[in-house]
């Protein structure tokens, strides 16, 4: 007897086959316009024709549905689908197409390097305008199959995969294209709303048409327009999850508009153990670009090209420019004796790692080396207690001429250090001396035009640029912020001249590089002497008011030293030329002595008035924040809980799979019971094979409106059969099991999201 077919049915289905057709081709078409406009957008002017690009894409999407549609009779037809693969090869004479997807990896290499200044090198090679189209159309192509596999599949995953690869293409190739994005989403929103056991209905298209067409929209208007909003949103985004994960620095960070926050508050920083009594710069940021006002770390183009690789060839040679300094005191034979500097974070930023010039190593605690600019800690909330080893003179940096065999080394270690050296001051000569152009005229009149350049040096540089700034301008806490046409350095030297430590620091890095002279700015906190001396065993509490910008020089042969010119932190010429005559000791921290630094430290604040009547504000911001940060931390560990439950499942959901295809129809059959009296425990309903079927049945009905009356009794004596006859279920009643298993998820009722979470995740355990 001929077995009658058996047609799935789905519960208010109502779709009209050539609706279905329309649809399916609809969102084919937008997964893959939205991909081709991506692509085409990434090749940044040698895009070939998107009419060609998009009329490849859609002869492969065609021959992907007429496969389809002649597979029903012919199975064999679905070798249709790949016939526009060989066709585009023959087209395009069966070559091109690795060098022209290389042609596009350098463009969007080249697109990211041209915006965040990076230095990512190119893949090698030319590629021809046949190696574009060729490379072009079978990506289109390629496109189109993808596009309606996802579509005739009724594939969600693979949809929402299209959609997150062409976001993350375009984010990182700087190419990112609103209308393709919308594009991409209204075709996964609409494969969504009609997939599994969803109908394909006139209210469903409209409803995505809509909510598609208002996305389109929004998107052509804002396409190559600029969103400062959107910008200042992301910038604070990031701004707020630093400060959530590190704490909040007080220190500008390079920024000359915010040069009145270095000194700003009065809290507890870093409490720092010396072993030594000497000052101490401990840096925490580095500028070695100069733009719109703002230091910032060298660029990684910098760091690229010719360079490439450079900072790792000189770790294998043993050289550091973070240990530079002590590694030349260790080559000289005489050098001073190792200090240990131990730094605890209480209010600082917990991301930097505030460390002397002349550090020798870390000897505790977990950092990173970022180019050769700055240390950070490598723990997830920064790094808050570690210790430093450092070798130095007590005399200022001014002060230091390399020795002798820097330029004629005696020993196989020196050698090798000043060969290294060479390399490395090469390419700090080329990244560290250039002026802003815009300020040369102005650092040239005031600074160089009647230099006696006789004794020229770092010494003699300097000396001058602290005359000038001590007759130019003069010290102030609070530094008058600069018009917005205005460069803040300009501004402060020949309009206000007055400003702080940032300013001063700002202004010599570019008056050395005027002189062809290597520096950079920097920031920290500065451990005086005299804090050293006050303390019995050598611990002294920095606050915000020890916050301190400086510059720094590469002083040939010996490294990266700070010098300073703000008023107060540095050592008058007539100190200095007494010092070239004493002894370099240092003494240990011990006892407390007098003040025997020479230089007039800046002067405190009078009163603590201030500072009273602002207690209350400061505790009401500190609970803000601790609420804040606790509300972050939330939020953090709620994504990170959602996003493992969701890779759970759908690692249990595929390995549930996998397993019942090898399973027997028996142990299937057992595997669905299992499911089904889960899902309806979810319900409310007690359940149990045998127990009570007919108030069961009524149950499901009045709750479940896709369960028809008398339909769970028909699966209960289905499963009585094979599990207590012991007899195999026919096809036909295993397809009925499965799709009573089916409507027990409710897709088309309304439910709580406590009913949907349960429905989505509970069911895990009998997935398995």
């Amino acid at each position: 007897m001929k077995q009658a077919e058996i047609r799935r049915y789905r519960p208010g289905e109502r779709t009209n086959p050539y609706l279905a057709a329309g649809w399916m081709a609809l969102l084919a078409a937008l997964l893959l316009s939205g991909s081709l406009l991506t692509m085409q957008r990434l090749w940044n002017g040698r895009a070939p024709s998107l009419a060609a690009v998009f009329a490849a894409a859609a002869l492969s999407a065609l021959c992907g549905a007429a496969a389809d549609f002649a597979a029903k009779r012919i199975p064999a037809a679905q070798l249709l689908a790949l016939a526009p693969v060989p066709a585009v090869l023959i087209v395009t004479g069966f070559r091109g197409y690795i060098a022209g997807g290389r042609a596009w990896l350098n463009t969007m290499l080249d697109r990211w390097n041209t915006v965040h200044e990076g230095g990512l090198a190119l893949f090698s090679g030319t590629a021809s305008e046949r190696d574009v189209w060729a490379f072009a159309l079978l990506a289109a192509v390629l496109i189109g199959l993808l596009s309606w596999y996802a579509v005739s599949r009724q594939s969600s995953r693979l949809a929402a995969f299209i959609s997150v690869f062409w976001l993350l293409l375009s984010l990182f190739g700087e190419g990112f294209y609103p209308l393709a994005l919308v594009l991409l989403t209204a075709g996964q929103l609409g494969l969504h709303m009609t997939s599994g056991s969803r109908a394909i209905t006139r209210r469903a298209v409209a409803w995505c048409l809509g909510i598609s067409a208002v996305l389109c929209a929004c998107a052509v208007g804002l396409s190559g327009t600029e969103m400062p909003s959107v910008d200042r949103l992301r910038q604070n985004i990031k701004q707020t999850v630093h400060d959530l994960r590190y704490g909040r620095d007080t220190l500008p960070q390079g920024e000359l508009s915010r040069a009145n926050l270095l000194q700003e508050s009065s809290e507890t920083m870093l409490n720092v153990h010396t072993e030594q009594e000497k000052s101490v710069y401990l840096r925490g940021f580095t500028g070695g670009k100069y733009e719109n006002g703002t230091w910032k770390p060298l660029p990684d183009a910098v760091y690229g090209g010719e360079n490439i690789g450079m900072l790792d060839w000189l770790q294998t040679q043993g050289f550091d420019p973070f240990t530079q300094s002590a590694a030349y005191y260790r080559l000289t034979g005489d050098a001073p004796e190792t200090n240990t500097v131990e730094v605890s974070v209480k209010n600082a930023s917990r991301d930097a790692v505030y460390a002397p010039a002349s550090m020798e190593k870390v000897t505790d605690g977990d950092v990173r080396e970022r180019r050769d600019a700055l240390l950070k800690g490598r723990g997830l909330f920064g790094i808050r207690n570690y210790t430093v080893t450092e070798v130095s003179s007590t005399r200022p940096s001014e002060l230091m001429v390399a020795e002798s065999w820097v330029s004629s080394p005696q020993t196989e270690e020196q050698t090798a250090y000043a060969q290294a050296e060479s390399v490395y001051r090469s390419f700090v000569y080329d990244a560290y001396t250039a002026a802003d152009e815009d300020l040369l005229p102005v650092l040239n009149r005031l600074f160089w035009q009647d230099y006696d350049d006789e004794n020229d040096g770092v010494y003699s540089a300097l000396s001058r640029i602290r005359e000038v700034l001590k007759a130019q301008v003069r010290y102030s806490e609070t530094a008058e912020a600069a018009p917005d046409n205005a460069d803040p350095i300009a501004y402060f030297l020949t309009d206000s001249r007055k400003g702080n430590a940032v300013l001063y620091a700002a202004a010599t890095v570019q008056a050395l590089r005027a002189h062809g002279i290597p520096a950079r700015y920097a920031e920290g906190y500065y451990l005086p002497i005299a804090k050293t001396q006050s303390s019995a065993d050598g611990t002294a509490a920095l606050t915000g008011q020890d916050a301190h910008a400086w510059a720094e020089v590469y002083f040939d042969g010996i490294g990266w030293l700070p010098v300073d010119a703000t008023p107060g932190y540095y050592f008058d010429a007539v100190a200095l030329q007494q010092m070239v005559s004493l002894p370099d000791t240092v003494r240990k921290t011990a006892a407390i002595d007098e003040d025997r630094s020479g230089a007039d430290q800046v002067v405190e604040p009078s009163g603590t008035g201030g500072s009273e009547q602002s207690k209350p504000l400061t505790v009401v911001k500190n609970v803000a924040a601790v609420g804040l940060g606790i509300a972050g931390i939330v939020i953090v560990l709620f994504t990170l809980l959602l996003c493992a439950m969701e890779l759970t499942r759908a690692f249990l959901l595929w390995h549930a799979e996998r397993k019942r295809r090898r399973m027997s129809i028996e142990e299937r059959v057992r595997q669905s019971q299992k499911l089904m009296f889960k899902l309806i425990s979810l319900w409310g309903i007690d359940a149990a094979l045998g127990w009570e079927t007919a108030a069961t049945d009524k149950a499901l009905a009045n709750t479940l409106p896709s369960v028809k009356p008398g339909e769970y009794e028909r699966v209960n004596g289905l499963l009585e059969k094979t599990i207590y006859g012991g007899i195999a279920l026919e096809p036909f009643e295993e397809r009925a099991l499965d799709l009573f298993v089916q409507r027990l998820w409710g897709r088309n009722v309304k439910k709580s999201w406590k009913m949907r979470l349960k429905l989505r995740y509970a069911c895990l355990l009998a997935a398995k």
